[in-house]
């Protein structure tokens, strides 16, 4: 699971021969034992990727009013309404209207 959400935010592999332990979960291991969390060397990679040390952004600015917006979006009631389902029935998107042009999707893994 560690490996796959590093996948999910931009990282790779760190070693795919199986016989080398890195001591991260970015590794292909024949130990996974000590490979179960990332190290520091996926941290910098995350850092180096994620860190804007200019004044610049991708995030697009409000349009409208900030008033709209869901005070906690962590609470699930601020979540809006489901619009995908695992195949258990469980609702893993929801989709939350803040007004013109602007939405919140929240995402949700199930654990078993």
């Amino acid at each position: 699971m560690c490996q796959e959400i590093g996948h999910g935010l931009g990282l790779g592999h760190n070693g795919e021969d199986f016989s080398t332990t890195t001591g991260t979960c970015m590794d292909y291991s024949n130990d996974p034992g000590p490979n179960q969390h990332p190290n520091d060397h996926d941290y910098e990679q995350l850092d180096t990727i994620y860190a804007h040390l200019d004044s610049s952004s991708t995030v697009a600015s409000p349009t409208g009013s900030t008033s709209a917006r869901p005070a906690d979006v962590h609470a699930r009631d601020q979540w809006g309404r489901a619009v995908r389902y695992d195949s258990k029935g469980r609702p893993v998107v929801f989709e939350r209207d803040l007004g013109p042009g602007e939405r919140v999707f929240t995402f949700v893994i199930w654990a078993e």
